[in-house]
């Protein structure tokens, strides 16, 4: 079974869209968890150098480590324990000595008092004092803890960490302890190394929440993603259809046009290339059906011409079997003359096949045009004087040079005055007058009344085409002489038209290439 166009075009449609949709789930997916690790990186090394300010500054206040020792003993400080001095049992994390219900200061109702030594206006945990029992107090006179808050929960974003002396011996730590291989970041006071802080890697810091949070963004990054390729394929089927409706209107048209419908059209709207196609879809089966109207009036026109001589032989021939006609000098001069018609019809015919294929002969030198042009005007004097036409001639061209076939230019020329001829009335005339430009020559002919009406002028020149239907070939030709001048004017780069002239009758105006001489 064969896939149809507009099948093909859904799928390369829609997998552009998946794949990009894909594509860009991958790219999401890989920046988030590229991001999500520089972000832990970040706020590590962020936690890291507070970390280091606060164990410094305390140092500095206090002058050794035991007041890390005093304030977390044990292996796990953040594991809800009380602190040292808290043996009455006050929750952990009570700051200042504020209890939970205890607002109004230090020591106050329901509240408890810090360890000796270490609270009063001016001492340890006092308002201006370095460290409070879970604090301590930075330069810029803020307190940031190490353990947990006032309510019992662990300090978001701090690092379980390790703490040395300088002799690298342990002073402490807090949370699960950093692996051996951790670095160890000096602690210094006054140029001097007082400690060693090691401090566990972003990985260890992932929470099953940040892991959770994690995986739901991955989950929703996918389930948008199949809902891209959904909503993807939906509008690559719309898509689809719409853009292969013209399509399939041509497609049909040109099953109708192959079968001989020649009269088919395609709606053309529009500018796109579709529209464009239908413009020239359109064109071809108007040429197609111009063509085929053409080939049955060829054929008609070309039975009606061999028909005529035809007939006059057959009648002329049956009369003298008959013995109604003697076989004398007058009868076979006319079934010669009949003859002669039909030879010629057939040369002109054989002719315009000859330059409809491109292969009529033609052998072109340069020559002038004037006397070309005036041989054949005086060929013509004697039969225009018989039917008392005037023929006057004029050049105002010295030298009217030009490459053409001498033998076809002549076959142009007496073609136009034997048309001049035939339809011209007697006691008229006909003008004949070569002009000239820079670029081309011009042959102007002319004749008298009757006119050609304006609507047949641009016909004057197609095959059969008479202007009078009724007339008989032997008045008015078989309507193929000026066909064949149109072929030789062309063939030598010119041009020819048909027009009213101010004569009364007809003006034909040939323009050919002047030849410019090296």
């Amino acid at each position: 079974m064969r896939a149809s166009i507009t099948f093909k075009l859904f799928l390369a449609i829609l997998s552009a869209c998946v794949l990009a949709a894909v594509a860009m789930g991958v790219a999401i997916r890989a920046s988030f968890e590229f991001g999500f690790v520089d972000f832990l990186q970040e706020q590590a090394a962020t936690e890291l150098a507070s970390l280091e300010r606060e164990l410094e500054t305390a140092y500095a206040q206090h002058g050794n480590w035991d007041f890390m020792r005093n304030r977390m003993p044990g292996p796990q400080p953040f594991d809800g324990a009380p602190p040292p001095g808290f043996a009455d049992g006050s929750p952990p994390g009570a700051l200042n000595g504020l209890g939970p219900n205890d607002l109004d200061g230090p020591g106050g109702p329901g509240g408890f008092r810090e360890p000796d030594g270490l609270n009063g206006p001016d001492g340890a945990g006092g308002p201006n004092g370095p460290i409070l029992p879970h604090g301590i107090q930075n330069e810029d006179g803020k307190t940031s803890t190490f353990g947990p808050d006032a309510f019992g929960r662990p300090r978001p974003h701090r690092p379980p960490f390790s703490l040395y002396d300088a002799n690298m011996n342990l002073v402490t730590k807090a949370g699960p302890a950093p692996p051996p291989e951790a670095t160890r970041h000096p602690l210094k006071v006054k140029g001097q190394v007082v400690g060693w802080l090691a401090v566990t890697g972003p990985a260890a810091l992932i929470s099953q929440a940040e892991i959770r949070f994690k995986d739901r963004q991955i989950q929703a990054t996918w389930i948008i993603v199949g809902f891209t390729a959904l909503l993807s394929a939906a509008i690559a089927m719309v898509l689809a259809r719409t853009l292969l409706t013209p399509i399939k209107r041509i497609v049909a048209a040109t099953h109708r046009l192959a079968g001989g419908d020649y009269a088919t059209r395609v709606p053309a709207k529009g500018r796109d290339e579709l529209q464009m196609l239908a413009s020239d879809f359109n064109r071809l089966a108007a040429s197609l059906e111009k063509a085929e109207g053409d080939r049955r009036d060829f054929i008609a026109d070309i039975s009606h011409e061999l028909r005529t001589p035809l007939s006059v032989l057959r009648g002329e021939l049956e009369a003298i079997e008959d013995g109604v006609r003697r076989p004398d000098a007058a009868t076979i001069t006319s079934l010669q003359a009949e003859v002669a018609m039909l030879s010629q019809l057939i040369d002109d015919l054989y002719e315009l096949s000859l330059a409809d294929i491109g292969q009529l002969s033609f052998e072109k030198v340069p020559l002038d045009l004037t006397p070309i042009v005036e041989a054949s005007c005086d060929a013509f004097r004697e039969r225009l004087a018989a039917k008392r036409i005037a023929l006057e001639f004029e050049s105002d061209v010295g030298h009217a040079t030009l490459s053409g076939d001498p033998y076809r230019l002549t076959q142009l020329w007496k073609n136009l005055l034997e048309n001049a001829l035939r339809y011209t009335n007697a006691g008229g005339q006909v003008h004949v007058a070569i002009t000239e430009d820079d670029h081309a020559l011009y042959v102007d002919v002319q004749d008298s009344f009757p006119p050609v009406p304006a609507p047949l002028l641009p016909h004057l020149f197609d095959r059969f085409f008479r202007v009078d239907p009724s007339r008989s070939r032997q008045s008015g030709g078989a309507g193929l002489g000026l066909a064949l001048c149109k072929r030789i004017v062309e063939t030598h780069g010119g041009t020819i038209e048909a027009s009213r002239s101010p004569l009364g009758g007809l003006r034909v105006l040939v323009q050919l290439p002047r030849l410019h001489q090296q």
